[in-house]
């Protein structure tokens, strides 16, 4: 998919709208595997400096961007196209008395001036973009010279143990494990990009800089302005 044909794709998101119920039953389930964003987090924080600006695209819940602010004194903002978890992470972000400014907007078309970060992270989420070149080139965009990307999320090759592992971790109910099993086996495998097909994207991007590391579940994604 070239960025020409992408520009005329109406929906940003694949599948259906992470809103009302289906956001909060995220949000409670995926509360259980705190240590992983605590983890995203620290990786965040061992690559910026204090009172750095930060972007989480697709946040969600909130989790990762409030752990990154316990962890030190940044300028956080995170950017969801879901109303409904906008104003979860708020909550959230006020309950833990943290300061996060979560904000509606489409990753493919941020509202946010050039050159505003010196950081993006992006957790679980980048497969489900239907514009992934458009919103990589807007990452390119609003960082600062010399900033850094991250971007973490499945592989559609991640084996059957390393996501029933995953799954284990989150600590669910029988029934939540149940459907969050079915869910990755037909519906986020599927969206889910190998390595090699991360990589093309990148070359079709304004980034000329980039690693990507992986694991059998997923791979992060390096990317560098």
């Amino acid at each position: 998919m070239t960025e020409q044909n992408e520009s005329n794709i109406k929906k940003s998101y694949k599948g259906m709208a992470m809103e009302g119920f289906i956001a909060r039953w995220y949000a409670k389930n995926t509360k259980g595997n705190l240590n992983l964003y605590k983890d995203f987090a620290k990786k965040v924080a061992e690559n910026v400096a204090e009172g750095s600006n930060i972007l989480e695209v697709a946040p969600g819940p909130g989790y990762l961007s409030i752990e990154l602010m316990k962890m030190g004194n940044y300028n956080a903002t995170g950017l969801d196209i879901s109303k409904t978890f906008v104003e979860i992470a708020n909550k959230n972000a006020k309950e833990e008395c943290v300061n996060v400014n979560f904000t509606e907007g489409d990753a493919s078309k941020m509202p946010f001036d050039n050159e505003t970060f010196d950081f993006i992270v992006c957790t679980a989420a980048f497969k489900n973009f239907t514009k992934p070149i458009m919103t990589i080139n807007e990452m390119y965009r609003v960082l600062k010279p010399n900033g850094k990307a991250l971007i973490i999320d499945l592989r559609r090759d991640a084996s059957k143990d390393a996501i029933n592992d995953n799954i284990k971790d989150m600590d669910m109910n029988w029934i939540n494990s149940l459907f969050t099993k079915l869910t990755f086996r037909t519906f986020l495998l599927r969206n889910a990009y190998t390595i090699n097909e991360i990589k093309n994207l990148v070359s079709k991007t304004n980034f000329h800089k980039s690693k990507t590391p992986n694991n059998p579940m997923g791979f992060e994604l390096w990317l560098e302005k």
